[in-house]
């Protein structure tokens, strides 16, 4: 399904999205000495905007994977862009399969692989962070990966739903400390009991990102 990515196309676009995100939005990341070197991560982001998948992915300091709805390859800027940062299409149809889009997944993290999901599901229609679905939180207790929360800042007002053309506000990308499953799993919980803890302390940790005083 989809593309493979192209490590010198994703560094290249990667560096030209961040120098235009940079530019334009005056882009401001902090955090990134928050990340784990080596192995594999799921970043969980809050999401309000077409702009955030790129926006992540010109950010993170390493190769992301990542689903996007497959019209939005039909798209020639965007699709050729999103692909060459790591994007997969999913259909409609399999978008609406949980145990397709996990297995999916669970394949990238096999391989060793980074992942970018929203875990809110879409799009926010308020700019303000909605209940989180549990798939990621699943993910990272089946194949024993940390979360790394991160919190978009500038985005919804930059380009919400309906929006034609971006506006050139300010960005903010926060990236916080990773959750690891094994510090819910050695606490004695159950999968199913380390799963809901950790998706609790997601939502806690995006909620004090969004609650930092920008600089």
């Amino acid at each position: 399904m989809g593309t493979s990515q192209n490590p010198f196309l994703y560094t290249l676009v990667r560096g030209s999205c961040r120098l235009g995100f940079q530019t334009l939005f005056r882009l401001r990341i902090h955090g990134l000495d928050q990340i784990p070197q080596d192995d594999p991560v799921l970043v969980a982001s809050n999401h309000m905007s077409h702009l955030d998948p790129p926006l992540i992915g010109s950010a993170f300091p390493r190769p992301l994977h990542y689903l996007a709805k497959e019209e939005l390859f039909c798209k020639p800027v965007l699709g050729r862009l999103i692909a060459a940062l790591g994007a997969r299409p999913v259909s409609r149809e399999d978008s609406q399969k949980a145990g397709t889009v996990l297995k999916l997944l669970l394949r990238f993290l096999e391989e060793g692989k980074s992942l970018l999901l929203f875990p809110e599901g879409t799009r926010s229609p308020d700019g303000t962070l909605q209940p989180l679905e549990g798939g990621i939180s699943f993910l990272s207790v089946k194949a024993r990966v940390p979360v790394v929360p991160a919190w978009i800042t500038g985005t919804y007002e930059a380009f919400p739903r309906g929006a034609s053309f971006p506006r050139f506000v300010p960005l903010e990308v926060r990236f916080g400390a990773p959750l690891r499953p094994e510090a819910f799993l050695e606490a004695g919980l159950s999968e199913r009991e380390a799963r809901a803890a950790l998706l609790q302390e997601l939502a806690s940790s995006l909620r004090t990102l969004a609650s930092l005083p920008r600089p």
